[in-house]
């Protein structure tokens, strides 16, 4: 396990420590939590970048002949 350092704006800990005792979890499980989630989602946003890429690469004739529909 890794150990980090982060230094968080007060406004926002506020905000964390609210959340976090709301759904009865630890300050460091709703990090984990936030953390996870976000990153997950940073994975998942560069997937679908990635396909709409492909998709309008293979299909820029489809496309082009909707567009002058």
């Amino acid at each position: 396990m890794t150990t980090r350092s982060v230094r968080i704006p007060d406004e926002v800990d506020s905000l964390l420590v609210d959340a976090a005792e709301a759904e009865h979890l630890s300050i460091n499980a709703a990090i984990v939590q936030a953390v996870d989630n976000w990153a997950r989602a940073q994975r998942h946003r560069a997937q679908v970048r990635a396909i709409t890429t492909q998709v309008m690469a293979e299909d820029a004739g489809l496309l082009s002949r909707l567009a002058d529909a």
